[in-house]
């Protein structure tokens, strides 16, 4: 029987042959060994599954393929077939560094840490080949928004970049598979409201802008309103939160083209938090690129 590695890499793809080689080769090169990756292609059409057959033989991959239902189910299909204590992501277009599992499992196995996600910054590499710092925010147990963006405070954490222990998932749940967008932002928010988050600050992870979800604008605007009804409770417990969520939703639509729902938000974002001086000018700067003409 084969040993239980100490690491689950979970890797989904869907329809990525140009990027799918260059992932898995960074998951396979990485200078700590114990880990199997578990692949789950969502139904791809492409030249994927060609690509997928030169790994199926290494006794340390498992490709697993379904039908396209999304992301979530891809993730979550990936932890349910999982063996190890500590689970780690891969997106099928970007690139770890070599020592990505090495740090994250040092990290997490370390006697003087309470922390039951590790996360590290990244380096964005644009389509042009430039490429930009990005730094991960610091996350702080049972804090919903950060008063200095007042978005949600692990907005910006990158789930390639994360290493998860499994007794989290047993503990929060899957990822929500209701959710067209920010899959991995409602994730770090239960787990935030429950455990310690490591940052290392140092990138581990190369992430390469591309056309994909995250430039639907429509799935933009669904994912925002959900969020919204999610976390409303929360939010109303500090208005200007509520408030800035209801601006960054009426900047979304107004990217969907639907300007008078926009205006309408920027409204209700003033009436919900009018004496904070930040929604005041955000929701100024929407009414009025709202109002403009196309």
């Amino acid at each position: 029987m084969t040993p239980t590695p100490l690491v689950s890499v979970v890797l989904p793809t869907y329809n990525r042959a140009k990027t799918l080689e260059r992932a898995i080769r960074s998951v396979l090169n990485q200078t700590f060994r114990d880990f199997e990756l578990i692949i789950t292609d969502d139904g791809s059409t492409d030249e994927s599954r060609s690509i997928l057959s030169r790994y199926s033989d290494l006794k340390n991959v498992r490709v697993i393929s379904s039908t396209h239902r999304g992301c979530s189910v891809a993730r979550n299909l990936g932890v349910t077939a999982s063996r190890a204590p500590l689970i780690a992501f891969q997106d099928s277009d970007d690139e770890w560094l070599l020592p990505m599992l090495e740090k994250a499992v040092a990290a997490l196995s370390s006697t003087t840490s309470s922390a039951g996600i590790f996360y590290s910054d990244m380096v964005r590499i644009y389509a042009d080949g430039s490429s930009g710092d990005v730094r991960s925010p610091d996350v702080f147990r049972g804090a919903l928004v950060s008063e200095s963006t007042l978005d949600y405070q692990v907005a910006g954490i990158g789930i390639q970049a994360s290493m998860i222990k499994r007794a989290c998932f047993d503990q929060v749940g899957l990822f929500d598979e209701a959710l067209p967008r920010f899959i991995d932002l409602d994730l770090f928010i239960r787990l935030s409201d429950h455990f310690d988050f490591h940052h290392h600050g140092e990138a581990l992870v190369k992430y390469y802008v591309s056309d994909g979800i995250s430039a639907d604008t429509h799935a933009l605007v669904l994912a925002r309103r959900y969020l919204l009804r999610k976390y409303r409770k929360r939010l109303w417990v500090h208005r200007h939160h509520l408030a800035n969520q209801y601006l960054l939703l009426a900047d979304a639509l107004r990217m969907t083209g639907s300007k008078y729902r926009s205006r309408a938000l920027g409204v209700l974002a003033l009436l919900t938090s009018f004496a904070d001086s930040r929604v005041r000018r955000k929701a100024a700067d929407i009414l009025l690129v709202a109002s403009k003409r196309s």
